[in-house]
């Protein structure tokens, strides 16, 4: 008797601690992808660390900032989450990992939702478009007035760009030097180590201001992409894309302006 009193006493209790573990796990995956940001009141953003005029790291008062249109528009998001920020700065080759591995809840850094990226995330809608160009040695700019100098040149890219895929269509036959960083394509073309160096005309400016002895080109080229988005998880609940998609629309115009002046102001 006692036994079979056990017995019941050990099944209803089992049965009691697997109906909490159920209501605790349901209790969590019933939080949206807000709510969770709510509650823990900061908004883990990723980005690059050097990539004028959308952001780039500068100093100020003896400590390391960060600026561009878009941490400015980070900012945006944050008030209407009624959240804090965190900007986690990285290499574009390192962004779309840290937001899969959960490290970071979003990306905004001008990402262009190309259907690969879109097979590792989720997008909003587009917040700015740019045309692409081609930067030579002020010396060579004659050489390279025809687009068709290009077939066999040797063009530096950002590694994962929408640039890369774009040269490689265009100049099929072109060489691509790939490089970890904006600030690198300069360096590459100064130093002979590629002909040339694409990426969007926005930046491109701000490049040619460090960089006098450069130029950009006559070539101009869309990319084929929608323009940069915000990149989400794949998952994240429609209410935080939503909100986003609510602050892209109020500040779309504002955000070109922020491209602007920051593209005149370059890096300093």
């Amino acid at each position: 008797m006692k036994k079979l009193k056990a017995h019941r006493l050990f099944y209803v209790l089992t049965l009691l601690g697997t109906l909490l573990l159920l209501l605790t796990g349901c209790g969590k995956s019933n939080k949206s992808s807000l709510q969770q940001i709510k509650e823990r009141g900061t908004l883990r953003v990723g980005m690059i660390s050097a990539n004028p005029p959308y952001e780039s790291q500068i100093q100020k008062n003896g400590k390391t900032q960060m600026q561009g249109a878009d941490v400015l528009l980070v900012k945006k998001i944050a008030k209407n989450l009624g959240v804090k920020y965190e900007l986690k700065t990285m290499d574009l080759d390192g962004l779309l990992p840290a937001l899969q591995a959960k490290k970071v809840d979003m990306l905004v850094t001008s990402m262009a939702p190309t259907p690969e990226r879109q097979k590792a995330a989720k997008f909003t809608d587009t917040y700015y478009k740019s045309t692409n160009v081609l930067v030579v040695p002020k010396a060579n700019l004659a050489q390279y007035k025809n687009a068709n100098n290009f077939k066999h040149a040797t063009i530096a890219v950002v590694n994962n760009s929408s640039q890369q895929p774009m040269i490689h269509k265009v100049f099929p036959k072109a060489t691509t030097k790939d490089l970890s960083k904006v600030t690198d394509l300069a360096l590459a073309v100064n130093n002979g180590k590629a002909d040339a160096f694409s990426i969007d005309k926005p930046t491109a400016i701000i490049l040619l201001k460090k960089n006098p002895e450069l130029t950009m080109t006559s070539w101009r080229h869309n990319d084929g992409s929608k323009g940069g988005a915000i990149a989400l998880p794949k998952g994240t609940s429609d209410d935080l894309v939503n909100r986003l998609n609510e602050v892209i629309h109020q500040n779309k115009a504002q955000y070109s302006k922020w491209v602007d002046q920051y593209a005149q102001k370059g890096t300093n």
